[in-house]
């Protein structure tokens, strides 16, 4: 028994059917609780030459991200983030994980949701959330739409027909 193997490719923002090949992308790994993974003397967060990383690591449960630090000096870090991915691998077990970045559109949309349900669940002030989802929401009428943000729109507006059809039931 052995170490598992983890190969991580990252997506090309505008084109996610191709392997990001520009920009200087980190990939992260960390353990479920968020943590960098360590082990043996060694940190698993490397750099993802032409979109792809390639990991040896114990067996386990990890939390995989991107990330791409564009810094001009004297200017603030623009900071470009995939999403995350979970995966699990076992003693000489490989895993391939697939990393796929947001649209420009994407951010601002995601972010007023995510606003909204901490202002349900967690009890966030409402004024301040419905500036908030406003704001994000005059953003996006002057932002150009891609397929992709059409396709998740579109998710998303099947998925309110559905609630409202058949709405959870209380427990």
């Amino acid at each position: 028994m052995g170490l598992a193997t983890l190969n991580v490719w990252i997506h090309d923002k505008v084109d996610p059917c191709k392997i990001a090949d520009g920009f200087f992308w980190f990939v992260n790994v960390t353990y479920c609780n968020g943590n960098l993974v360590e082990w043996c003397g060694h940190k698993y967060s490397e750099p993802a030459k032409c979109g792809h990383a390639e990991f040896e690591l114990p067996p386990g449960c990890y939390i995989v991200r991107g990330a791409q630090v564009f810094w001009l000096p004297g200017k603030t870090p623009l900071i470009t983030l995939t999403d995350h991915a979970v995966v699990v691998v076992g003693c000489d077990e490989k895993a391939c994980v697939h990393l796929y970045t947001p649209t420009d559109r994407q951010l601002p949309g995601s972010a007023a949701l995510g606003a909204r349900f901490l202002a349900e669940t967690q009890g966030l002030p409402r004024d301040k959330v419905d500036r908030f989802a406003a704001a994000s929401e005059a953003l996006l009428e002057s932002m150009p739409k891609t397929a992709r943000d059409a396709a998740l729109e579109q998710l998303l507006e099947q998925l309110r027909e559905a609630l409202e059809k058949n709405p959870p039931e209380e427990t």
